[in-house]
């Protein structure tokens, strides 16, 4: 036997190659096969991305105007929807104070004049509030917004914590909408 396998050792090591070599090659093609990608999946569902923006909105007929900083903005093809990616957003209402507004990710729909911003909101109102939420939906010709998400405005003497807030920067009105906690600091 050992002389028989010392003898047959070479065509015994190629069979087992060749085995080898034939199992991948019968059974690669199955996994390998990648599926075919239409032109429309290719092709990018925006017309225009641009890096490192500064965008202004400054119609003289709106009351509101509003200038946008962001790391990345998409337009859509009927350049109806703005997306824009690690945005600064300021919000300048006519005889108010600035409304800055830092966050992830937004959207501004041009027909309907909403904006719609979401991720690690900081809104800035002056330099009197500070208002943390997750998103936010504004109407930029009422300048009124809305969020049904936890909410926290830190002030100068007071913290309010709660869940959803109905915001006019026209009025300058914020209300918390359900869940309210406030702590109430004395000034001396």
């Amino acid at each position: 036997m050992k002389k028989l396998i010392r003898y047959y050792w070479p065509v015994i090591g190629l069979v087992f190659v060749i085995l080898v070599v034939g199992y991948y090659i019968g059974m690669g093609p199955g996994k390998i096969v990648k599926k075919k990608r239409t032109l429309n999946q290719m092709l990018p569902h925006y017309a225009l991305e641009l890096k490192d923006v500064r965008y202004t909105n400054d119609n003289p007929n709106k009351d509101i105007k509003w200038e946008l900083e962001a790391k990345k903005v998409r337009f859509s093809k009927d350049r109806s929807l703005i997306t824009f990616f690690n945005f600064h957003l300021i919000v300048h209402s006519k005889d108010k104070k600035d409304f800055d507004l830092i966050g992830k990710k937004g959207e501004y729909r041009r027909n309907e004049n909403m904006l719609y911003l979401k991720g690690n909101l900081k809104a800035i109102y002056g330099n009197d509030y500070t208002l943390y939420t997750d998103s936010l939906v504004f109407n930029e010709k009422t300048g009124q917004g809305k969020s049904e998400d936890p909410v926290e405005i830190k002030g100068s003497f007071f913290d309010i914590d709660g869940i959803g807030m109905y915001l006019d920067i026209k009025k300058k009105r914020i209300k918390v909408l359900s869940d309210v906690k406030s702590v109430i600091r004395k000034s001396y």
